[in-house]
């Protein structure tokens, strides 16, 4: 549609609307507190886009000592609203539950088949509705190894290549590098070599200030100490970058290796 101005100009509306709308970024994790991971980053993108965190299961096997809390709808109960607090300290949007069993079909919990058609079948309705440019999720390492980490990072790929409705979608999966590994040698976390990690985001004070809120949301699953302990040790890291490797999908068919 065209529209006059007052210099006798024409100006195109549907380009105007269309420079109005934000790009959307999905980060699709596994758990509730997985979204911790990037914070800084998810931060700094809600700046300027519409930002949204996907959470596969429901967090019921998170049963921590200091807790106290049962396995079961009490604790889903709570870790969706620990989620709820992180996204909001984050500034992107409530997180959306796809409400799969924790452990996704292991621990005599659920059937992993599925678990599995579940998701990829969720997954691609989410994507469907909210168009992503961007979507962020586990790498092949699964940030500490867990097999619900690598699932769900590997349904995102798989979702992802499985229709050329996805073509215009950039797939990235962050990764540690090694010196960053070290930082919590508890976690078990994977790393990547660095020259394979594409690409690096920074971010600023603010952005790392709104992570930490995040992180501090999640009481279920970390003692008071430990909350303190994770920040400090975030503090006193002042590369303020994380990486992330994007999945290079060409177009172009070749006829040889």
């Amino acid at each position: 549609m065209l529209i006059s101005c007052d210099s006798n100009r024409e100006i195109d509306q549907t380009i105007i609307k269309k420079e109005n709308i934000k790009e959307t970024m999905i980060m699709v994790v596994a758990h509730p507190d997985d979204e911790t991971t990037i914070g800084p980053v998810l931060a700094k993108y809600a700046k300027d886009h519409d930002v949204y965190l996907i959470i596969a299961t429901d967090g019921s096997y998170g049963v921590t000592d200091h807790a106290g809390i049962p396995e079961g709808e009490d604790l889903v109960g709570i870790r969706n609203i620990e989620a709820a607090c992180s996204c909001e300290a984050l500034g992107i949007h409530p997180p959306i539950h796809l409400g799969l069993i924790d452990g996704l079909g292991f621990y005599a919990r659920g059937n992993f088949y599925e678990q599995m058609s579940m998701m990829k079948e969720k997954l691609n309705e989410h994507f469907q509705r909210l168009k992503p440019s961007i979507v962020l999720t586990f790498g092949p390492d699964g940030d500490t190894g867990h097999h619900d980490h690598r699932l769900v990072g590997n349904m995102t790929a798989e979702v992802l290549l499985s229709s050329s409705d996805y073509v215009d979608t950039d797939l990235y999966h962050y990764g540690w590098t090694e010196e960053q590994s070290a930082k919590f040698p508890h976690w078990n976390l994977g790393y990547v070599s660095e020259e394979y990690l594409d690409t690096a985001i920074s971010f600023d004070e603010e952005d790392e200030q709104k992570a930490f809120a995040s992180i501090r949301c999640h009481e279920s699953q970390y003692t008071a100490a430990e909350l303190n302990d994770w920040v400090n040790l975030e503090k006193r890291d002042t590369s303020n970058i994380l990486y992330f490797r994007k999945v290079v999908r060409n177009t172009t068919r070749r006829t040889a290796f």
